[in-house]
Parts: C-alpha cells; structure tokens; sequence
C-alpha cells in the first residue's frame, strides 16, 4: 500500500495516509519520470543578462509556463549591496527538452528591419 500524493508506503492493513489524508493504493509506488535531483540532467543556458529586471521578466515568464528552471550567479547580488557598479551576469538553464518553449517565452521577437 502506498499514498498516490506522498508515495509513501505502508504496511498491509492501513487505508489513508496519515500524512496526506487520502486512500491508499495498492501496490508500491511508481518511480518519477525525473526526479527533482537528476544528475544525468542535460541543462542549456537559454537566457543570460546582467539586468536584474530582465532576469525577474524572465524567471516570471518560465514560472508562468511551469518550466523548471536554474539561475546561476542569482547570489552574486549580495556582491551588488557592497559595490553596486559591480554588474554580474545571471544565465538560466533549462532542461535540453524544454530549450525551443523557453526560447520561445524569453526571447523577444527580432525588430523588422
């Protein structure tokens, strides 16, 4: 028996999560398409900025559509309250399959020209 919500499981005569407050399934629990630490995980870079505006819109966006994401160097900001003319570089990563759709979302359409 295990919890379809918290894929705990538990011994034979239980009927609800204690947890979750929701009935038991029969069976063991089924493994994740992909787990949350995957460290076979192949990332791309599709965003890089060093305007912390432009980060926040697109963060926003990729939140928006549910596309996980990672940024790297978002701690650098603590540099910025030390020596403001400092301008780091943030990039955000995405999962390889999910590169055209956060593409799509962050970059702005080219200027007609």
């Amino acid at each position: 028996m295990y919890c379809p919500e918290c894929q705990i499981e538990f011994r034979d005569g239980f009927t609800e999560c204690s947890d979750c407050k929701v009935p038991l399934l029969p069976g063991k629990p089924q493994p994740s398409a992909v787990s949350e630490f995957d460290t076979n995980l192949d990332l791309v870079v599709v965003f890089e900025t060093d305007d912390p505006i432009a980060l926040a819109f697109a963060k926003g966006a990729l939140e928006d559509a549910g596309i996980p994401f990672f940024v790297f160097n978002e701690i650098s900001t603590l540099v910025n309250d030390i020596d403001p003319m400092l301008h780091k570089w943030f990039r955000i990563q995405v999962a390889c399959d999910r590169e055209a759709a956060a593409r799509g979302l962050i970059t702005p359409p080219p200027e007609p020209g």
